[in-house]
């Protein structure tokens, strides 16, 4: 019994599963992930509390973007094409878009 035809229907097996699945790996990979907008929004959070810290503010007392831009590493950019919003310093800050995975949980 020949072990050909076997190696041949492995290979083609094999090629089947990597031209099915390598695009979804591709684009999972080119899409920004919603986490990366709860992280910001962590970041802009410590930011903002850095920010009343180091000036003696009060928590009615809100941040404009260029009093907490020098305490981000990177621009605030949504992935996902949302606006940040700071508000005050007892309050999250917050994307447009909302939703569970553009939004700091409590």
């Amino acid at each position: 019994m020949s072990k050909k035809p076997l190696v041949l229907f492995v290979v083609f097996l094999v090629i089947v599963v990597v031209a099915v699945a390598l695009p979804s790996f591709i684009r999972a990979r080119n899409t920004p992930s919603a986490a990366s907008c709860i992280n910001f929004l962590r970041q802009l959070d410590g930011a903002k509390q850095q920010w009343a810290l180091e000036n003696h503010k009060a928590t009615n007392d809100a941040p404009s973007w260029p009093e907490i831009t020098p305490y981000l590493k990177n621009p605030a950019v949504c992935p996902h094409g949302g606006t940040y919003t700071l508000g005050r310093v007892s309050e999250l800050p917050k994307c447009s878009i909302g939703g569970d995975s553009h939004t700091l949980p409590q």
